[in-house]
């Protein structure tokens, strides 16, 4: 059975031995009363399907993930609790998401953004565009296009959290 694999609105969600998830990557040391300190993560993703999926991904490799579904109910849950990186989508309904990421780093600049979009560019569409860079002058420190697959979103998710921490290891 560990080779099930199910897609959640465009994300793939791998099922993992439960042996496997004893020190995932967001497991992090020093060891606090037998437990590994866990790597807090808050998404901010308004398709809820999506954002359950990566919440589920990330609670598999060890990690506290909180999902919010909009850039206003991110925004509450980014200033009243502790997190070691956001996972910010650039296109949120209402709000954009290039706000919400440069929002993110002023009220916390230690604190990484990873930036994610589903957006395609189609031949209408002005290609000049790029999303993914303009979410990194917003100040996000990488970028991840959806759909992605779990390998995909924890290597984005241990990239971004280098950039913020260079000597840190997960």
């Amino acid at each position: 059975m560990s080779g099930n694999l199910w897609v959640i609105a465009g994300v793939a969600i791998t099922r993992i031995p439960r042996g496997n998830l004893e020190r995932g990557i967001c497991a992090q040391a020093p060891m606090q009363r037998d437990k590994p300190a866990m790597t807090r993560i808050l998404i901010v993703e308004d398709d809820a399907a999506v954002g359950t999926a990566i919440r589920l991904m990330l609670g598999r490799e060890g990690c506290d993930a909180i999902h919010a579904e909009d850039a206003e109910s991110g925004l509450r849950a980014f200033l009243s609790s502790r997190f070691d990186l956001a996972i910010v989508d650039i296109f949120l309904g209402e709000t954009s998401g290039l706000k919400t990421i440069a929002e993110f780093r002023r009220r916390a600049p230690t604190v990484p953004v990873l930036a994610m979009s589903g957006f395609r560019f189609r031949g209408s569409i002005d290609p000049v565009l790029d999303y993914h860079a303009m979410a990194t002058q917003a100040g996000a420190a990488a970028c991840l296009h959806k759909p992605f697959v779990p390998r995909q979103l924890m290597a984005a998710v241990h990239a971004s959290l280098a950039a913020a921490s260079p000597t840190s290891a997960l």
